[in-house]
């Protein structure tokens, strides 16, 4: 958990230094497939746990932030059933608040034409201390 912790804390370092952003209202109508081609096109698509995680540069509620998507896989071959995508959702989010502590947005949307669940948070642009 903790290589896990610092993987997400170096992609979110990056991330505010990147030209790598987002420029529209955040909420549950996000293009996701969008975001993640945005994402893979700039070289900044990564891969945590079998997920792919994207982070951008935004405006949320008049400050600057990073949202953070993940892209959980609704179906793999291990991996089946509604409690266990409920269990790698709820895993997500205690990874996201070990590492960030606070979010001011947090929200997962199951997208059936793309096969996955997004798991979208926006934390406000602040420099991490180490462990």
């Amino acid at each position: 958990m903790k290589l896990i912790n610092q993987r997400l804390k170096d992609i979110y370092e990056t991330t505010l230094n990147d030209d790598i952003k987002y420029e529209g209202i955040v909420d549950e109508n996000l293009d996701y497939y969008s975001l993640f081609c945005k994402a893979a096109a700039k070289e900044k698509l990564f891969k945590i746990e079998k997920n792919n995680v994207c982070m951008f540069n935004c405006v949320y509620e008049d400050k600057e932030a990073v949202m953070i998507i993940f892209a959980l896989p609704i179906n793999t071959e291990n991996n089946s059933g509604v409690k266990n995508i409920a269990e790698r959702v709820i895993n997500i989010v205690k990874v996201l608040e070990e590492c960030f502590i606070k979010f001011e947005y947090m929200n997962s949307i199951s997208v059936n034409e793309d096969k996955f669940i997004y798991v979208t948070s926006i934390k406000m642009n602040e420099v991490l201390k180490g462990d």
